[in-house]
């Protein structure tokens, strides 16, 4: 977690909170700002920052009812770029432990944030009735302030994976897949028996090392119990001596619940062990085993029925802790065991999602429901529509233009916003690398942006990209028309006075620091301020070239990565070619300039500054790329001091190309 202390809301941290756009460019807040019961206000009280070397990186807004029996929490929001560090966790937690245990601590999310619901639902609030608000359907959860707090006190982590793990899985599965490539070579008609099975054996092998991999990641994932049926509790029935007809009812034929593979699993094999147990106990010839999947209500569910020795009345007797009395002893005729099947599938599945029937002779069933995952299908899909649903549903929010006479700080956050609008391009054009090359992609989609194609041009590009779902091609087509009139939007904007300006060029370069995933190359005209940007793996500098108004060698290279506020994170400029002592200094002169405008761009004067490596250089010197700096004291250095961040050129060739200068 980001180190920081929590101190109160005030209002005039409220206002500092206003004029931050870090802490404001979301179009949907976490939670949706919605109040609905009249008796809540504001409460200061219990609302509260996280600071951080005198910067707000995160708030808590909460109201509550006059007798602080309901506490609303209104807004909870963290700079993206710190999202995932833990602050919001730290602030519920803590407005949780100095409220009343018994208080209904509630919130409204928008059901389309599957990851925010889960992020509640995980810290103790419970799923509430829905209802409908500007056209948009929230998830109402709720939860008291002791069960909340209890749940956040034994920690919500996500365990961590060392490259240690990581390697020692790779080396374990390239090992299986390297013999099982073996075996097949071997294959012939007089081994075929045997090859079969070593690659069964194998192959199994190869499924539970990553298994096992995937549960040291995340103790709960998707887990699709029809394919665990099949691959584990079937053959393990076939594989018995008890003799016994398995009967499987499919109700549904996919059901994918959220839980742990291998103790899901290991359950429900506990469970088919003690049914064939019972079956043979009960001396059957005709033994059977039901296993159905279901739903019902939208839960998902599958039960186990046998026709085995059954249960007694006093063996289903509840105890004091809500469970059948046989649950931690054995169940076996013989008394073997130790009852300890009986208590991992409990502890697997919870008391509540357990109910057991049975009476003696007549068999016994069980009955197993699960958590839904919130979200059915791919995780990386659910999350591009979501992101696509918010900048989408600006226009009818009347949110997609800067209002006439709005302040600069209006225009501000538009271009904040905006700039969100096109980093979740730069991703949706990495989803069709699969068919073709994205650089191609971006330059006529680029084009389109700087006036440089028609309409109906890029419509015919986009119609004929390969692309898996055809959802994402109209995404792309949508999100391509809405930010050139976004651009277009913010460049109409009327500046009133050179602080306008300032605060405008400022959004235009900070705003590239929300793409906290993406590695953001740009290229500048030292000279005008202008630049243009985009994910490094979408474009060279060189693709920028020539809508900067200058030639290439007027033109600097640049690369940040993550917030630009963050001081040791730095900035890396450059040029493309150095050919001469004299070419050297003018270029040395040219990064000198484009730190300078960095600087009227906002960057802090104690960012660091690096150096890329020159494309060409067929000098005997060149540009120290080894060498760091910061921003505004490069800005300052004479031209006799920017030779120290100069060195020997490795090329073995240098001189022989253009002759020693």
């Amino acid at each position: 977690m980001i180190p920081g202390t929590i101190h109160p809301m005030t209002k005039e941290i409220e206002g500092v909170i206003q004029e931050n756009p870090l802490l404001g460019i979301d179009t949907f807040l976490i939670p949706s700002p919605y109040v609905g019961d009249e008796q809540v206000e504001k409460d200061l009280d219990h609302s509260f920052v996280w600071f951080h070397e005198g910067e707000i990186l995160g708030y808590l807004l909460v109201y509550a009812n006059p007798s602080a029996t309901a506490f609303l929490v209104y807004k909870l929001v963290t700079s993206p770029f710190v999202r995932g560090d833990g602050i919001g966790t730290a602030l519920l937690a803590h407005m949780t432990s100095i409220i009343s245990t018994t208080a209904v601590v509630y919130l409204y999310v928008w059901e389309k944030q599957m990851h925010s619901l889960e992020f509640f639902l995980k810290r103790g609030f419970a799923m509430g009735e829905t209802l409908v608000y500007r056209n948009l359907v929230f998830r109402h959860l709720l939860g008291t302030a002791g069960g909340i707090n209890q749940t956040l006190s034994r920690g919500v982590t996500t365990p961590m994976v060392t490259s240690e793990e990581i390697g020692r899985t790779r080396h374990d599965a390239r090992k299986t897949i390297r013999f099982l490539s073996h075996m097949v070579d071997m294959l012939s008609l007089e081994n075929c028996g045997r090859i079969i099975e070593d690659v069964n054996r194998e192959t199994t092998s190869l499924v539970n090392t990553l298994n096992a991999f995937r549960d040291s990641v995340g103790r709960e994932h998707e887990v699709n119990i029809t394919e665990l049926i099949l691959e584990r509790i079937v053959p393990y029935v076939g594989s018995s001596v008890v003799p016994c007809e398995l009967r499987i009812k499919l109700q549904k034929t996919n059901v994918v619940v959220l839980g742990n593979y291998v103790n899901i699993s290991r359950a429900l094999v506990n469970i088919t062990a003690n049914s064939l147990e019972a079956i043979q106990a009960a001396e059957r010839s005709d033994g059977i085993l039901e296993i159905k999947i279901g739903e019902e209500r939208g839960i998902p569910y599958i039960r186990f029925r046998d026709n085995g020795i059954g249960m007694t009345a006093d063996q289903l007797q509840l105890t004091s802790q809500g469970i059948p009395s046989f649950v931690g002893t054995s169940t076996k005729t013989r008394k073997t065991g130790e009852g300890l099947g009986t208590l991992q599938i409990y502890s697997t599945f919870g008391r509540e999602n357990v109910v057991v029937a049975g009476q003696p002779r007549r068999g016994c069933t069980w009955r197993i429901t699960f958590r839904k995952p919130m979200r059915q299908s791919n995780p990386w899909l659910s999350r591009l529509e979501e992101r696509f649903d918010q900048f989408s549903r600006l226009q009818d929010l009347g949110l997609d233009r800067i209002p006439e006479g709005a302040p600069v700080e209006a225009a501000r956050d538009y271009i904040w916003q905006t700039r969100k609008i096109e980093i979740f391009l730069f991703d949706l054009i990495l989803h069709f690398s699969t068919h073709q090359n994205i650089r191609t992609i971006f330059r006529f989609i680029f084009a389109w942006l700087m006036n440089g194609i028609t309409r109906e041009t890029l419509e015919e590009e986009i119609g004929v990209l390969r692309v898996d779902r055809e959802q994402i091609r109209q995404w792309l087509m949508e999100t391509v028309l809405i930010l050139r009139e976004r651009w277009q939007q913010a460049d109409q904007y009327k500046l009133s006075s050179e602080r306008d300006s300032a605060v405008l060029k400022e959004a235009r370069f900070k705003s590239y620091g929300q793409a906290i995933e993406n590695i953001i190359i740009f290229t500048l005209n030292p000279e005008t301020r202008k630049f243009f940007a985009t994910d490094r793996k979408l474009a060279e500098h060189l693709d920028f070239a020539p809508y900067l108004d200058a030639p290439r060698e007027a033109l600097v290279r640049g690369e940040l990565n993550g917030d630009v506020n963050d001081l040791s994170r730095p900035i890396l400029l450059g040029v493309w070619s150095i050919s001469s002592h004299k070419d050297l200094n003018a270029k040395l002169q040219l990064i000198q300039d484009g730190a300078r405008a960095l600087l009227s761009l906002g960057v802090d004067g104690e960012k660091r500054l690096g150096f890329y490596q020159t494309t060409t250089v067929t000098h005997c010197r060149e540009i120290d790329s080894d060498a760091t700096t910061t921003v505004e004291a490069f800005a300052q250095l004479t031209a006799e001091q920017l030779q120290k961040y100069t060195r020997e050129a490795d090329d073995e060739l240098q001189g022989y190309l253009s002759g020693q200068d």
